[in-house]
């Protein structure tokens, strides 16, 4: 079947968070060590509940599971998208237009810190960024 792309809705947290923990937990020993790996679960293997409730966070589903999340940028009206990524994300963010603007420290609530990357791109691919512009 496939993938249908919908706005997320409250119920879809639990599905959404546990791809997010098995995300975290399969990729990120390639590129931390087990303690930032174990902070990572805990800090960022959560979903921000604002973004379903804000109407902002779209997700892929497919034969009645959500096996990706993405945004619907061009259909919002947004023209770039920027997002903070852990290293994991990097090939992933690339492989869709994405570029590095700048590295970056990801300190977690407990005090480790995570490296990774500012990235961003224009919704239009044809169009460049523009990092100082608004994003809608």
């Amino acid at each position: 079947m496939e993938p249908l792309q919908r706005l997320a809705v409250p119920a879809d947290a639990l599905a959404i968070g546990e791809l997010m923990r098995a995300s975290v937990l399969n990729l990120f020993p390639a590129y931390y060590d087990a303690t930032q790996v174990a902070s990572a679960e805990l800090h960022i293997a959560g979903l921000d509940l604002a973004l379903i409730e804000d109407g902002t966070y779209y997700v892929h589903e497919a034969d009645g599971e959500i096996v990706a999340c993405v945004d619907a940028a061009r259909a919002a009206g947004f023209t770039r998208l920027a997002l903070m990524s852990t290293l994991p994300g990097v090939p992933l963010y690339k492989s869709f237009g994405f570029i590095e603007v700048e590295p970056a420290e990801l300190t977690m609530p407990d005090g480790v810190v995570l490296a990774g990357v500012a990235m961003e791109r224009a919704v239009d691919q044809n169009r460049p960024v523009d990092p100082i512009g608004d994003a809608r």
